[in-house]
């Protein structure tokens, strides 16, 4: 079977500067940053997680995968961006041959183009519940305040009015607060029974005593070895504990598993989000203090360079 592409574009609006020959730069941010949105969304989408440690795979790529094939204008205040976008089901069917672990996931009729709709919805609305952004995501949506400043008012997806799927100054502020109110992640020990291994995705399920499933994406080396063994047994798993807005438990980045004793059964409960480090505040610097040293530990060392940036951005 091949596969099949649906039509999908971007609006691009300003005051001028656009329509049928628009200024590069207007243009060129959003297209240079286009791809990594949407495999961070995808990403999302599947496991839970924008951001994943080692090799991506090759299927989530594929998913993502999408063609710039024109532009079309009106005027000198909007330019539209087409694309063409594999459906899930035709490019990564073995994702859906897997017992899903939440509801809300990816549908094989979708594309890319839907789960970043779905995030940017979310955001927009500051769902602080939601599982389609994490702080990876929201720090990716957030840069997109750079083309908005160099003369965009808004990327419009198609049929984004209805769905709230644009990227405006409401959007990038909508993601500049979630972020601020993020618990920072921290490593936890979880006691349950492991009830699902995916391994294409390297994502685990494990029920807790009371019967909340977590969802758990392994990050160690290798996936496979060994860990069938545990399938339907009572395991500790060791790893970072990644918070919602809310304070809510979103995922575990889990790197060590092994069996579960009679002691381990107090760490089978969700594990509770640290306090909200306010880092505008932290870095007004008292008499005779080091501004770098206040600064130390408030960043989370998994931080990635660009979340670091940021954070300075948003203490400046």
């Amino acid at each position: 079977m091949g596969i099949h592409y649906v039509e999908r574009s971007f609006e691009l609006r300003g005051p001028s500067g656009l329509g049928a020959s628009p200024r590069p730069d207007l243009v060129g941010g959003v297209l240079s940053g286009l791809q990594e949105t949407l495999i961070d969304s995808v990403r999302m989408g599947f496991l839970h997680a924008s951001r994943t440690r080692g090799r991506i795979p090759q299927m989530l790529k594929d998913a993502a995968d999408v063609r710039f094939i024109g532009m079309q204008g009106q005027g000198d205040e909007v330019t539209t961006l087409r694309f063409l976008a594999p459906r899930f089901g035709d490019v990564a069917a073995e994702l859906f041959e897997q017992r899903q672990l939440w509801d809300d996931g990816p549908k094989p009729d979708e594309t890319a183009f839907d789960l970043l709709a779905q995030s940017l919805r979310d955001v927009r609305r500051k769902t602080v519940d939601s599982s389609r952004f994490d702080y990876a995501l929201l720090n990716r949506f957030a840069g997109y305040r750079a083309p908005l400043r160099r003369g965009l008012e808004s990327i419009v997806m198609d049929g984004g009015e209805a769905l709230d799927a644009r990227i405006d100054g409401v959007l990038t502020d909508a993601a500049e607060s979630l972020r601020k109110q993020t618990p920072p992640s921290r490593r936890v020990r979880l006691c349950g029974k492991l009830d699902m291994l995916g391994v294409s995705r390297r994502v685990m399920g494990l029920y807790l005593e009371d019967g909340t499933l977590v969802t758990a994406l392994w990050n160690a080396e290798d996936f496979t070895t060994g860990l069938a063994g545990y399938l339907d047994k009572d395991v500790v798993i060791e790893g970072l504990a990644v918070f919602r807005p809310s304070g809510k438990l979103l995922r575990i980045d889990a790197d060590a598993i092994n069996p579960a004793g009679v002691q381990d059964s107090f760490f089978s409960r969700l594990p509770l989000a640290g306090a909200v480090v306010d880092h505008g505040l932290a870095v007004r610097v008292r008499p005779g203090q080091s501004a770098y040293s206040s600064l130390l530990g408030l960043i989370p060392g998994e931080e990635t360079d660009e979340e670091f940036i940021l954070a300075l951005e948003e203490m400046g």
